[in-house]
């Protein structure tokens, strides 16, 4: 698949519980309801949304995105809820270095019941046979415990701290880096 094609035609992904597809209008009063929530973007580069007018914008912003055929993440919808309850894609990708860095939201109604990995794990396997990456790698605050337990979870390994890798929301941060190779992901696959 071309990058072009990628990009403008992201396609969905579903998984056991979840179906990732492209984020739409729509999906203002869901992604207000956790973007909303400052224990959500505490971690995060964005602040939190004071507004659905702000959430709309920022939908906005992020449908001329599609169509400049820039990479934008999936929007993650629980099948059996049929509701929005996060976001999951590529935050960068080299393809002369055959390297994609992922990024994620989840609504904090579902922490702590691995939807974030199982997001993640599609993204990564789409990554690998589609993207035709060799490495994937994701990036947290140091503090932030769970998004570093979502990487552990998906079999990345932490390579070290990036110290004061990032000036956000009035300090430096400090992040911890984690990555997973091609070779890594496919041992325990069997396909």
């Amino acid at each position: 698949m071309k990058l072009l094609d990628i990009l403008s035609n992201l396609p969905s992904i579903e998984t056991d519980r979840l179906l990732m597809r492209k984020i739409t209008l729509n999906d203002a009063n869901d992604m207000f309801e956790y973007a909303s929530d400052p224990q959500v973007s505490e971690y995060t580069m964005w602040s939190t949304h004071g507004s659905i007018e702000e959430t709309k914008y920022f939908l906005k912003s992020l449908m001329r995105m599609y169509k400049r055929r820039e990479l934008v993440d999936w929007g993650i919808v629980h099948k059996a809820e049929k509701k929005f309850i996060g976001t999951c894609g590529y935050v960068e990708w080299s393809m002369t270095h055959s390297r994609g860095e992922i990024g994620y939201a989840l609504d904090r109604k579902y922490w702590n019941q691995g939807y974030m990995s199982e997001a993640v794990n599609a993204i990564m396997e789409f990554g690998f046979r589609e993207m035709l990456l060799n490495r994937i790698e994701a990036k947290c605050e140091v503090n932030n415990i769970g998004s570093a337990r979502v990487m552990e979870k998906v079999g990345m390994q932490l390579e070290g701290i990036l110290r004061h890798q990032l000036f956000v929301k009035g300090r430096y941060w400090d992040l911890k880096i984690y990555s997973i190779l091609r070779d890594d992901f496919f041992a325990d696959r069997t396909d």
